[in-house]
């Protein structure tokens, strides 16, 4: 995927080209990765597998790496033209739906609700904007999808629902913009550079990539008709189910059913397939929330709470392991001995709190303030330690990344938590 896959037409952007990416890589999985004799996908679907967009080894490249990239070719987004005030996003074309007087009133309580910060009482106890939009999405995806048992076409009244709440909760986007400098040129032949409204770039960026990967799921969904498997409900198989199958935790759940002799090669390459682009969508949208809480700020007084030592928000046994004579951040991750996904999480928070103080001493120096000289006979080489600090950010990010993937199913860490707590709309919109 490069960057010719955003295509601007008449000002509307689309992102069928991440469409492709996703849909082709999945595709070149499934050549090299057959191991029956007619040519049927293999049942394996692990995380190696299926990582073509975010591993650094395929052919096309590291979803992440691109998508940074992208975002980082500020050139390339100056060249993008727009008219003269906010544009709505389409990642594709919007379906028409009528709006009752019942819905009026229903988005009227919602907007309430987010002006208040979900504060109905109008007290000071409120949510930042940002906070209580990013809640309120959350809460309408549990509402449309929370009970989604079944593979098969989400009903209309939810799938307009979805749409509808969507629009109405994305729509201050639309006015989310900066000013950039633009020529006019004026009826007597003069150029006159002005200020002029542009979409701000992540909300130009992020958004349509994420409706896009919204319509890919639907559409998933959509397909799962006059398919081979089906399921029972519970009250169905009450009468003949097994005594494990009723002390099951999960006996509640519709069974799904296939014929006798199993699905077909081509239904079952068929949902394989489906369940591979799947789990591309769902890498690259984490893909992209990942890059927008990088560049979110830490709020100011959990930056002043932190240490200022990288040291002592390692602690001594975690600052041991990053300072030992381990060569790869498998060995470092070895000897960590972790028991338990908490325990992977609480490493991940000491190494983020480490791997911010550093950047923030390692920009401070080079932004030219030096630290306090107490004693001319013991002042420290600046460079050297300026090189460790640069060594230990190094082995600090590769053994995140390393711990992250070992445990890619844990929760939000507590920057993170921090940074979307506190997050402003006027800053950035983390979906």
């Amino acid at each position: 995927m490069d960057n010719n896959i955003l295509n601007c037409i008449s000002g509307i952007l689309t992102y069928n080209g991440l469409e492709s990416c996703i849909i082709n890589n999945q595709s070149y999985e499934n050549e090299s990765g057959t191991s029956r004799g007619e040519g049927c996908v293999s049942d394996s679907f692990d995380d190696d597998g299926c990582s073509s967009c975010s591993s650094s080894k395929d052919a096309s490249g590291s979803f992440s790496s691109k998508w940074l990239r992208m975002k980082k070719d500020e050139h390339g987004l100056d060249d993008w033209e727009f008219g003269g005030g906010p544009r709505h996003f389409h990642a594709k074309e919007k379906p028409c739906y009528s709006l009752q007087y019942s819905d009026v009133e229903t988005m009227k309580e919602k907007f309430a609700k987010l002006l208040l910060g979900e504060d109905i009482t109008g007290g000071r106890n409120g949510l930042s904007t940002a906070l209580a939009l990013s809640n309120a999405i959350t809460n309408l995806a549990a509402t449309v999808f929370g009970e989604l048992w079944k593979l098969q076409p989400l009903p209309e009244e939810r799938k307009t629902k979805w749409q509808r709440e969507m629009d109405w909760l994305l729509s201050p986007a639309n006015y989310m913009v900066e000013l950039v400098p633009a020529k006019q040129n004026c009826a007597n032949g003069r150029a006159l550079e002005i200020m002029t409204p542009k979409t701000r770039a992540d909300i130009h960026v992020n958004l349509p990539a994420l409706q896009k990967l919204d319509s890919m799921l639907i559409d998933t969904l959509n397909s799962m008709v006059n398919t081979e498997f089906w399921y029972s409900e519970v009250g169905s198989r009450a009468e003949g189910r097994t005594k494990s199958a009723k002390e099951s935790k999960r006996w509640w759940l519709p069974l799904p059913q296939v014929p006798t002799n199993g699905l077909s090669d081509s239904g079952r390459k068929k949902l394989l397939n489906q369940s591979k682009v799947v789990y591309q969508v769902f890498k690259a949208a984490k893909s992209i929330n990942e890059t927008i809480l990088l560049e979110m700020p830490v709020p100011t007084i959990i930056k002043e709470a932190l240490p200022k030592s990288g040291k002592a928000n390692l602690g001594e046994e975690l600052y041991k392991v990053l300072t030992s004579e381990s060569n790869t951040a498998e060995e470092m991750l070895n000897s960590l001995n972790l028991q338990s996904e908490h325990c992977a999480l609480e490493t991940i928070n000491k190494l983020e709190a480490a791997a911010f103080a550093w950047k923030d001493r390692m920009t401070a120096q080079g932004g030219g303030k030096s630290p306090v000289r107490t004693s001319w006979s013991f002042v420290k080489d600046p460079m050297s330690e300026f090189e460790k600090m640069e060594s230990l950010l190094d082995r600090t990010e590769s053994l995140l990344q390393k711990l992250k993937s070992r445990y890619p199913n844990l929760p939000q860490t507590f920057l993170d938590c921090t940074k979307i707590q506190s997050g402003k709309v006027s800053s950035s919109l983390e979906l």
